[in-house]
């Protein structure tokens, strides 16, 4: 810190002396700007308001200088504690790294040891305690644990000469790259510019493209070969009651893929069709995937009534409009209350009911025992539970696995120890790496490798219906002028 503050009282002293030099260099100009803004020449009519105006004029010059000047000496300040926060995310690796490797491994019949790497574990075990997302601590990890790797960009932080938004960035393109390649990628974005600013955003990202393309050539085979490993399908909800569903796959099946439906989506309105290609293109891809043995040539807007499985939560009283709380899509999203009603509504649509607890919203299904899961005792823990019991986790039950909390035999197959898990934090959780503890209230106490406590509890149904503890939920307004003051 005491650098800190040196680096910004040396900065202010520079300006300082050039904010003499520069006044004397523009005051003639200031004092022609000001007299035209006074509907003036260059007489003299009024010589003190004019020099009062410069000096205003000056005075928020300097201003504008001192305070930019902060701004670049914080810039640089925060980039040498960047590099810190590096240096510290390195050894927590290097320590949780040494803590599972140190874990026994024998004993139990169901250890499924070496599941889950050490950057993961470490990248949920900051996530948890400093609210950054898992995604971002991966990726700063990944500068992390390679500082000669990157030890060009890394030296650039410390210095304040780059952000940790642009080191993660370069580190992040050139995962994929050598080492070799890496230094080449580093050392041309880290150029200064040629008038010794520091490099605009727009173009370090130009620089960046620009770099790795340029050797992108070595072993490119290779990569595209791995690429292909990450093909597959990926669907968000976003605003107005729509959804995004992304395909990724090899570029000759995307291409054909496309090619089809424009050849199709342009027979269409050859024929009069009055939709957009768009939304002929979205139609025809749409009734491909929900009615795949449909011979209708050109469908309508596709209305989701295939015999596909939606899983929608509408509370009742979202369901007979007394509330229009938003409703779960469990595992992608949320709709309006207005759009669950017409989901819900549909030809075809199925209901089920769920018991729910009024006072904390748990599901209250009744529970079966038997050796192994039943499909009823499956349905109970999924509906109890809702999403993933680790910390933080919102991957719908439906697609964790059910842990017995006390392993079998000594703990019985029973609903009061089954938890839904996600597959990351069933395997920590077997693994040893973190343990798991029953609590009073259906808690779940979950102990990370740093001795750090974290508790889930079953989800609550009926969150966002009710009002926050301590505020009164709103009269009815026919209930408000029926009923007289209470005095």
């Amino acid at each position: 810190m005491a650098q800190q503050v040196a680096a910004a009282e040396t900065l202010h002293v520079r300006w300082s002396s050039d904010q003499a030099e520069f006044a004397q260099a523009v005051r003639p100009v200031l004092t022609l700007i000001c007299n035209r803004a006074w509907g003036e020449d260059c007489s003299d009519p009024a010589p003190a308001q004019r020099a009062r105006s410069v000096e205003v004029t000056e005075g928020l010059l300097r201003a504008s200088e001192r305070v930019m000047g902060e701004i670049e000496a914080l810039e640089v300040a925060k980039a040498r504690v960047e590099a810190d926060l590096l240096a510290a995310y390195g050894a927590l690796h290097s320590i949780q790294a040494q803590q599972v490797e140190a874990l026994p491994r024998g004993g139990s019949a169901v250890r499924m040891a070496g599941l889950v790497s050490p950057e993961r574990v470490v990248a949920e075990e900051i996530a948890l305690a400093t609210g950054v997302g898992v995604g971002e601590v991966g990726r700063r990890l990944t500068l992390a644990t390679a500082p000669r790797r990157h030890m060009r960009v890394l030296a650039a932080l410390r210095a304040g000469g780059t952000s940790l938004y642009r080191a993660v960035q370069v580190a992040s393109e050139t995962v994929r790259l050598s080492d070799v390649d890496v230094a080449a990628v580093e050392e041309a974005v880290l150029a200064p510019s040629r008038d010794g600013r520091p490099v605009g955003q727009r173009t370090f990202r130009a620089r960046l493209t620009r770099a790795v393309a340029s050797v992108d050539a070595r072993g490119a085979q290779e990569r595209r070969a791995h690429a292909r490993s990450r093909r597959g399908v990926f669907g968000r909800m976003v605003q107005d009651g729509m959804g995004c569903l992304t395909i990724t796959a090899d570029a000759g099946t995307v291409a054909a893929i496309l090619d089809r439906l424009d050849t199709q989506a342009g027979a269409a309105r050859g024929c009069g069709d009055p939709r957009t290609l768009d939304q002929l293109r979205c139609d025809l891809a749409t009734h491909a995937l929900l009615h795949p043995t449909s011979d209708k040539a050109v469908p309508g807007e596709s209305t989701g009534d295939a015999a596909a499985r939606v899983w929608l939560v509408v509370p009742f009283e979202v369901a007979n409009g007394q509330s229009d709380a938003a409703c779960e899509l469990p595992g992608h999203g949320w709709v309006t209350a207005a759009h669950a009603r017409e989901l819900m509504t549909r030809p075809g649509s199925v209901w089920q009911t769920l018991p729910v607890d009024l006072r904390d919203g748990h599901a209250i299904t009744g529970p079966t025992k038997a050796y192994r899961p039943t499909k009823a005792m499956v349905e109970h823990v999924q509906a109890v539970d809702g999403t993933c019991r680790g910390p933080d986790c919102q991957v719908p039950a439906t697609r964790c696995d059910l842990d017995h909390e006390t392993p079998w035999p000594k703990g019985e197959t029973a609903v009061s120890n089954l938890f839904a898990k996600h597959r990351l934090h069933h395997n920590v959780k077997t693994d040893g790496i973190w343990t798991s503890t029953q609590v009073a209230g259906d808690g779940l106490e979950w102990t990370t490798l740093t001795g750090r406590t974290y508790t889930t509890y079953p989800k609550n149904w009926r969150d966002g219906l009710d009002p926050p503890p301590g505020i009164d939920r709103p009269l009815d307004p026919v209930q408000a002028e029926s009923d007289p003051p209470p005095f």
